[in-house]
């Protein structure tokens, strides 16, 4: 089912992004990348300055704190829509100072 595919996806997620460096390198990418679609339909050069600082960040972390290569490289789309759960919840997480992620993708 559609629950367990997203959790086998997170769990892929989160095993490339190991490193706490890499991990917070992509939560500012994640948040350059969700304000740059909400700035898609203000300043496309904004949106694309804030999409290039995304794939940067996120490129630096793999190579050089993981080791590895991008999910993107291999499942754009997992790479895409789990990188935006894992931001979301992961921001949850930091405001309610309640972990959440791996206690739900472990049942």
């Amino acid at each position: 089912d559609i629950r367990r595919t997203i959790k086998s996806d997170l769990r892929y997620y989160m095993n490339a992004h190991q490193n706490r460096y890499n991990q917070q390198f992509h939560y500012v990418a994640f948040l350059f990348a969700f304000l740059g679609w909400i700035f898609l339909f203000i300043n496309i050069w904004v949106t694309l300055i804030l999409a290039i600082l995304h794939y940067t960040l996120s490129w630096v972390g793999h190579f050089y704190f993981e080791g590895n290569k991008p999910a993107s490289f291999r499942y754009p789309w997992v790479g895409f829509y789990a990188g935006f759960i894992w931001f979301f919840i992961r921001t949850f997480e930091i405001i309610t100072n309640k972990e959440v992620l791996t206690k739900w993708i472990k049942d």
